[in-house]
């Protein structure tokens, strides 16, 4: 809403009460100018802040609205284990990012697994894993957490939402966003909800144990990448902020490696205790930026 419209609401508002007031006292000749004045000064404010509280609503639902599109992907892909996926829940193949919301590498990197899920057709998927490092915290956690509780509370759509939001916002390694809460509510979270859940320690146990799967699958740093073949659950891992055609070279790998006998090095699935992770295979380090 314009300053211009803005202020014709106000002025129309302003006008109301003084109708209002004007009509009370034509009824009642008894009420003074006095009165009159009274009635404006107590009246006038409360119904200017409702207006102003309207339009600030209205301007936070637009914006809520324009970030939520551009993540659509993720809107229908809800997972019932806690997995937060972006794309097509039944992809051929998924890159399992294990990543830090206070990494610059990851915040470089952040846009290439979506070009590469939007435009493959339903084939790729996304799968986020919390891998916040302990030199980036207590930003880095308390990002995870507070990504979490979006999660619960809006949806899988406004998790994705607010990863991007809060790439665009933090000061990166450690420093955290001005506001994390602000962040927080342009993707459509409630004040009250989002403090009682991040304060409850419910996620903590979960982001630990994304933590320890992807050491266990060979992550040292952030942002590490398992590109797994859903058809076989082989996997390789790309480490660092590598560029698509890097995705789509193990991606060509992984297939070859379809006619293979089956043996260890498949992915255990996200539930299975790291104590009885099979090995990983040996990581695809093309040598790409991450930090560790």
């Amino acid at each position: 809403m314009s300053n211009s419209n803005l202020t014709g609401h106000i002025a129309i508002t302003v006008l109301g009460v003084a109708v209002a007031v004007g009509v009370s006292f034509m009824l009642n000749a008894r009420y003074t100018d006095a009165y009159v004045a009274t009635q404006l000064v107590e009246k006038l404010p409360g119904q200017v802040d409702k207006t102003l509280e309207l339009r600030e609503s209205k301007v936070m639902a637009a914006q809520r609205d324009r970030i939520l599109a551009g993540w659509t992907a993720a809107k229908n892909a809800d997972m019932k284990d806690g997995r937060h996926v972006y794309g097509n829940p039944q992809a051929e193949f998924t890159l399992v990012e294990f990543s830090d919301l206070e990494c610059p590498f990851c915040q470089r990197f952040h846009d290439t697994p979506k070009r590469i899920a939007d435009g493959s057709n339903g084939q790729i998927n996304w799968e986020w894993q919390h891998y916040p490092l302990q030199f980036h915290d207590p930003a880095a956690n308390a990002a995870a957490v507070a990504a979490e509780c979006i999660g619960e509370q809006v949806g899988n759509q406004a998790f994705w939402a607010f990863t991007g939001e809060y790439f665009s916002h933090t000061q990166l390694n450690g420093q955290g966003p001005e506001d994390l809460e602000k962040v927080a509510l342009s993707v459509g979270a409630q004040p009250d909800p989002l403090r009682s859940c991040m304060s409850s320690g419910k996620y903590d146990e979960k982001i630990q144990k994304q933590i320890s799967r992807g050491t266990s699958l060979g992550v040292t740093g952030t942002p590490a990448t398992v590109v797994v073949d859903n058809t076989t659950g082989k996997h390789l891992i790309v480490k660092g902020a590598q560029p698509a055609q890097s995705f789509r070279a193990a991606i060509v790998q992984l297939v070859a490696m379809r006619n293979e006998a089956p043996d260890q090095e498949v992915l255990p699935p996200p539930e299975q205790s790291p104590a009885t992770m099979p090995a990983p295979i040996k990581p695809l380090d093309l040598g790409g930026a991450h930090e560790q």
